[in-house]
């Protein structure tokens, strides 16, 4: 299967409420998600991915790269990798594998990162070790919610 990687346009707002069924109950706010795709297009320090599958022109995955300073050490910044999800049907196809390759990319020819980091919900055993298999490694983190 061939994939175009590319950044977020507002025609793919339907193929990312799809997308983002598989991490959330329900897609969000429509007009919300379409002012946010404006903002972050503009914005150079964040890439909201998707994987079109070239064949169909079906988004089947996506990914939000965030760049962010970080002031310790050597001061490169930091990779913050939120809202991946690949489609059921395109799972275990390379399409995951793909995004991150790319983001990755992005992260270190355009801002020199240092490193990546993400959080995963405790049950999606399935994305830990895909992740583990790209290889990120677990170290402990904690959330709250405001």
């Amino acid at each position: 299967m061939e994939l175009i990687l590319r950044k977020a346009e507002e025609k793919d707002l339907d193929g990312l409420d799809q997308v983002m069924l598989v991490i959330s109950d329900k897609a969000g706010d429509r007009a919300t998600v379409k002012e946010l795709l404006q903002k972050i297009s503009e914005d150079p320090q964040k890439y909201l991915l998707v994987a079109e599958d070239k064949e169909t022109g079906a988004i089947c995955g996506s990914l939000l790269g965030v760049v962010f300073e970080d002031i310790c050490d050597s001061c490169r910044p930091i990779l913050l990798v939120e809202n991946v999800a690949v489609l059921e049907s395109y799972q275990g196809k390379g399409v995951g594998r793909q995004m991150f390759q790319e983001i990755e990319r992005w992260g270190k020819e355009q801002w020199n990162c240092h490193y990546e980091i993400l959080v995963s919900g405790m049950n999606r055993t399935g994305a830990h070790k895909f992740y583990a298999a790209l290889g990120f490694e677990e170290v402990k983190g904690f959330k709250k919610y405001l």
